[in-house]
């Protein structure tokens, strides 16, 4: 019999470590039990490496496993007393109170009513547009400067527009409807398609593009959404109901509402290619609009100018272009005050 014990390399121990949270992942047999906590125990190396390992991939059973584990106080081999090094003896302390926070959310569903949430924030910078994929398999396309909460839970899913404009293409699931809140109000579907704008903390435009869609007042109570969609009567819920090809103007307590042809329709969401159109509004409004892809002021040296009307097809972030355009198809001058700041003047 030998006492002469193996040092093993890194990479090995890193290679083993792998190999547990494989196993963890899928559930410790008792025999594998007994095996892991022998391999923990035997080595500080090992305990160190698989702590890193299982936090670098955000490993909740492996971590767990080690929390159960803690203090890891008594080495294998001998009755000596360990080294315990400071870094790891922080480690573990920090480990035991955040997981005893996890432990609790995780395997205590009763007092979470089963409502195990999945949150985050999605946003844009000025200039920016992107899609993303949520969690149902929805598909969010975010205008410039946008920022949305997203909150699913088991029974719905449930998303607040902070600033800016989306387009949502829902995937159908008429078990958790899919919930848009803004200005006050509440855009409620199962699986359509609709596009929204704040204009200000009190307003919105919302144009449904395909399926339909339950507008309602957040202080509206209402007891089945997903049944309201689908109910051509939801008005009598204290809801409006809007089909695709319509578009509405939201505000806390109203909602004004017309048809759009195809072509409106288009136009209005032409940003996804990054085009900007106008059909006869002010020019301070279309600028205020074009404000929206580029971090640049406009100045007027009169107020008669603001109110001249422009039309045309714009290129989102393209301030060159849209000065030419502005000069040349409105008589309208310019002079670059700064980097951000544009004044316009006209002779006319």
């Amino acid at each position: 019999m030998t006492n002469i014990k193996t040092f093993n390399s890194k990479e090995t121990i890193q290679q083993q470590a792998s190999e547990w949270i494989s196993r963890i992942d899928r559930g410790l047999r008792a025999d594998e039990h007994k095996a892991f906590k022998n391999w923990v125990n035997s080595s500080e190396s090992h305990r160190q490496i698989l702590f890193d390992m299982a936090q670098t991939w955000d490993d909740m059973s492996a971590l767990n496993e080690l929390k159960d584990l803690m203090p890891l106080n008594k080495l294998a081999a001998g009755p000596q007393k360990p080294y315990r090094s400071p870094r790891l003896a922080l480690a573990a302390s920090v480990a035991f109170v955040m997981f005893s926070v996890l432990s609790f959310l995780m395997f205590k569903p009763s007092q979470l009513n089963g409502n195990d949430a999945l949150a985050h924030q999605l946003m844009t910078h000025v200039g920016e547009q992107k899609p993303v994929t949520l969690d149902d398999g929805s598909v969010v396309y975010l205008n410039t400067n946008s920022e949305l909460s997203v909150h699913f839970t088991e029974q719905t899913r449930h998303i607040t527009l902070i600033r800016g404009e989306a387009l949502f293409e829902v995937a159908h699931d008429t078990a958790r409807p899919f919930i848009v809140s803004a200005a006050g109000n509440t855009v409620t579907a199962v699986g359509t398609a609709f596009n929204m704008q704040l204009l200000d903390e009190q307003r919105f435009e919302l144009l449904v593009t395909e399926g339909k869609v339950l507008l309602k007042n957040e202080m509206t109570s209402h007891a089945d959404a997903s049944d309201e969609v689908l109910d051509p009567l939801a008005t009598q819920h204290g809801g409006l109901l809007l089909v695709a090809g319509q578009k509405a103007l939201v505000a806390e307590n109203s909602a004004q509402e017309h048809d759009l042809s195809i072509e409106q329709i288009q136009n209005e969401l032409a940003w996804r290619q990054g085009i900007v159109v106008f059909h006869g509004e002010p020019l301070v409004k279309a600028l205020n609009e074009i404000s929206r892809y580029m971090p640049v002021n406009f100045n007027f040296d009169n107020e008669k100018l603001k109110e001249k009307r422009v039309a045309g097809y714009f290129k989102a972030g393209d301030l060159d272009g849209l000065l030419a355009a502005l000069n040349n198809n409105f008589n309208i001058q310019y002079k670059k005050v700064n980097d951000n700041t544009i004044l316009l003047f006209s002779d006319i």
